[in-house]
């Protein structure tokens, strides 16, 4: 049992990684030609209408895949009564959008707006046909799968995007990109996991499901929320390229951790999930867990805050220039991601939704506090504050595994400590080396500075033995194919 966990896991993250790999990245490549192409006023307006669209489509799915995901025992009456409710609440959902793309456009002066709202809108329901799919391929773990609609999705839609950008179709460009993408991936779905749904509905089902996802849905729905309220705000009392400036810097380490990310919450909470009622072996699993991930998203986030000027230069040319100061402040607010993610994953895991609906509440109202003390001295302090607030808010979501699991704050700040520390050593000579100027191309100057970076960070954690036991195990197993070869 033991030994099939740890291959699921195992497979999981390399599908799961790959997918995300391979998809973020073919994801980031068709934004930055995008971006090339586009105004940053395209991206402002489309980022203003997908703000209410995330916040809404967590009503869709209403906490039920990750209840169908923690059920050990879901069948087809569970599922089936899921699928018939998402696709209930996704059609009243946009006809609740449709009635209100006027308001919302004259909310943000701009007509056109409803329009366009209107026809993005159409993604809420194409979505909810495939929720029960993506919670089914989850929990069984069969990531290779989603490796693959992933990508085809992302291609297809990818193109569609840049060939309407290319022949002036502004705005209408981003919108098809949008549609499409969620059309193929359903239709994807719906061809490669093996589940139809019958002609059954449960409300008994639905209500004993609910009570384990009416917290998560509450707490997905504070989080939605409060996630977009900085963009609503930067979109209504500032303009829409500022806003676009702002999502074009966290895109590019939101990129990397979001691949982090979607592995650990993917493969992770299933396991998790299955060992639930061993929580000295969920211990062990979390620390390795979080010592591997930080071990490479320490320098990754550092050396992006350090070479952000050059990187923007490389790969969205001056006119994002703008973007620079929000890249670096948000790389202060990803590099606490992973603690986010693994320490809400193991409280959901022990069937714990209850605390994870109060460190919402709490952490909301922390959030709107910092954005009220901070609005009045400039969107650049805002994303500082928020940074600060994240760093506050990771500490709050990791003190309940000091009981649930025996992992407390203290703990994991020790496990990181040298990656954190040789960070902030190997920035030393990158930034004194960046403050000579050098007249190379950007990509020069970005390249020549990371592998400066990379060599300083590993260099200084194979002195102090800081590398993780896995990743060292990993590459003593990579030396011997070489050498057996």
């Amino acid at each position: 049992m033991a030994g099939g966990l740890k291959h699921k896991v195992l497979s999981g993250i390399f599908w799961q990684g790959l997918g995300n790999i391979g998809g973020k990245g073919l994801n980031f490549l068709v934004s930055v030609i995008l971006a090339r192409l586009l105004a940053p006023e395209d991206f402002g307006s489309v980022a203003l209408l997908m703000i209410f669209i995330s916040i809404g489509e967590v009503f869709v799915d209403s906490g039920f895949s990750n209840a169908l995901i923690q059920k050990k025992d879901a069948d087809d009456i569970d599922c089936s009564s899921v699928f018939y409710i998402n696709i209930l609440i996704s059609a009243a959902l946009y006809l609740g959008f449709f009635v209100a793309a006027p308001w919302i456009a004259r909310f943000y002066r701009n007509p056109d707006l409803t329009l366009w709202f209107r026809c993005l809108a159409l993604g809420t329901v194409i979505r909810s046909l495939s929720l029960v799919q993506s919670a089914l391929l989850n929990k069984r773990m069969l990531f290779r799968f989603a490796f693959q609609i992933s990508l085809g999705a992302l291609i297809v839609s990818g193109t569609v995007g840049i060939v309407m950008a290319y022949r002036g179709f502004g705005v209408w460009a981003l919108i098809a990109q949008q549609l499409t993408n969620a059309a193929l991936t359903g239709l994807l779905l719906w061809l490669l996991v093996r589940w139809r749904p019958r002609a059954v509905f449960a409300w008994d089902r639905l209500r004993t499901l609910f009570r384990f996802g009416s917290k998560l849905l509450a707490t997905s729905l504070l989080d939605s929320v409060f996630n977009n309220l900085f963009g609503m705000i930067v979109g209504r009392l500032f303009n829409v390229s500022t806003l676009a400036y702002y999502n074009r810097g966290r895109q590019i380490p939101a990129t990397g951790m979001s691949v982090i990310n979607s592995t650990i919450g993917s493969v992770v909470f299933p396991a998790f999930s299955e060992i639930q009622n061993d929580r000295p072996r969920m211990f062990r699993m979390a620390r390795k867990s979080l010592k591997v991930t930080m071990f490479f998203v320490c320098p990754a986030m550092g050396a992006l805050a350090l070479l952000a000027r050059p990187l923007v230069l490389a790969l969205l040319t001056e006119k994002w220039l703008p973007s620079v100061v929000f890249l670096r402040l948000s790389c202060l607010i990803f590099v606490v991601w992973p603690l986010h993610t693994l320490n809400l994953q193991v409280i959901v895991a022990c069937g714990r939704s209850d605390i994870m609906l109060i460190l919402e509440f709490i952490k909301k109202v922390q959030t709107v506090a910092v954005l009220l003390l901070s609005y009045p001295f400039g969107v650049e302090t805002m994303v500082a504050a928020m940074a600060v607030n994240g760093m506050l808010c990771a500490v709050e979501n990791a003190l309940p595994n000091r009981k649930l699991i025996g992992y407390s704050p203290l703990t994991q700040l020790g496990d990181l400590l040298p990656f954190l520390l040789w960070s902030g050593i190997a920035a030393v000579p990158v930034a004194l080396a960046a403050s000579f100027r050098s007249p190379g191309s950007p990509w020069l100057r970005f390249f020549a500075g990371l592998l400066l970076y990379g060599a300083f960070y590993f260099a200084g954690n194979l002195l102090t033995r800081s590398i993780p036991a896995e990743i060292s195990e990993l590459g003593r197993r990579v030396r011997g194919v070489h050498h057996a070869g």
